[in-house]
């Protein structure tokens, strides 16, 4: 089947069943009959799993008659939710535990979780992508994949990572007004507020999390932000100030190019390379000096090596060659 799973997780009675799950797709996924039919769900609607196999696939599928069974699931319900970038996510529901099905109390439960779980796996796929899952606040800040922003319970920005700080210098659309997190665009800014309101609800009171697009020039497209409450409890936080993080993404910006790749091309030491790299992602001098802890001049100084050892005088030189590793074509 024409299909790729990036995460999949199978419970049973409020259990991890990695064994359910590994029997699965070696033995039955290939063969399951309501695999093409789950794309073509609506978004967000409840289905019975009865209705995605025919009468006679009830009979004759060893899927329907063997792994749902013995996941106590032939009963139960399924849901499609839009995923990121054209992908889907499938929430399936084992048998009700209520007498005579599912009911109304259930299901309207179901729904007013389907947001969060919806928001859950998006997330998670930003952060597998970026090589992320289980970092600490420290490492989510060293990140290059994308845009982080920490911010406290009032809404003030705590810390931000380097692509953010560019973001928000720019000021193009996102941008740092007196130290609270603002977009230049009223009815965009109305949103992040309300978004900001779910995120940092009054104490006592569970925050949600959420997702909303800021437009920019047409020439480069737009950024995606998610907005993500982190409770008291979180097992990252080594900060108790940080309230919530704001993923920052930018779908036209490609990926980044592995220092590791630059340092053995080029015949750079490790820290050299990771310099290029961070010139080839637009950053200053200033900006590597910063980020870095060293100081300017340290930094011109490893410059001058790397143009030595490549026998080149100017940055420009050293960013087209950075990027031609990368795959990535430079028209300056």
């Amino acid at each position: 089947m024409d299909a790729e799973f990036f995460y999949a997780k199978f419970c049973l009675r409020g259990q991890v069943r990695d064994d359910l799950a590994r029997e699965y797709f070696q033995d039955y996924w290939p063969q399951d009959e309501r695999i093409p039919r789950i794309p073509r769900l609506p978004h967000g609607e409840l289905v019975e799993t009865g209705d995605l196999y025919t009468d006679h696939e009830k009979k004759r599928s060893r899927a329907y008659n063997e792994t749902l069974s013995a996941a106590e699931a032939q009963d139960g319900l399924h849901m499609r939710l839009d995923g990121p970038e054209g992908s889907h996510i499938t929430w399936i529901l084992n048998d009700s535990t209520e007498r005579g099905g599912w009911g109304s109390d259930q299901v309207g439960m179901i729904e007013r979780l389907q947001p969060h779980v919806r928001q859950f796996l998006i997330v998670r796929q930003v952060l597998a992508e970026a090589g992320a899952l289980g970092a600490s606040f420290g490492d989510l800040l060293e990140n290059t994949r994308f845009g982080l922003i920490q911010l406290d319970r009032s809404g003030r920005i705590v810390a931000a990572n380097d692509r953010a700080r560019r973001l928000l210098r720019e000021g193009e659309r996102l941008m740092d007004q007196r130290g609270l997190l603002r977009i230049r665009v009223p009815t965009e800014n109305a949103e992040l507020s309300r978004f900001l309101g779910h995120a940092l609800p009054p104490f006592g009171t569970r925050g949600a999390a959420g997702s909303m697009m800021v437009g920019r020039s047409s020439s480069r497209g737009p950024l995606v932000l998610h907005i993500n409450p982190v409770g008291e409890q979180h097992p990252h936080s080594q900060n108790r100030r940080v309230a919530a993080l704001v993923l920052v993404l930018d779908p036209a910006t490609p990926a980044p190019i592995d220092p590791a790749l630059v340092t053995a091309a080029l015949g750079l030491t490790p820290t050299e390379g990771r310099l290029a790299v961070a010139l080839a992602a637009g950053q200053t001098v200033r900006d590597i000096a910063l980020s870095t802890g060293r100081t300017e001049q340290t930094v011109r100084w490893h410059l001058k090596q790397i143009f030595r050892k490549q026998g080149i005088s100017r940055q420009v030189d050293l960013v087209r060659r950075v990027l031609k590793l990368g795959g990535v074509s430079d028209s300056r």
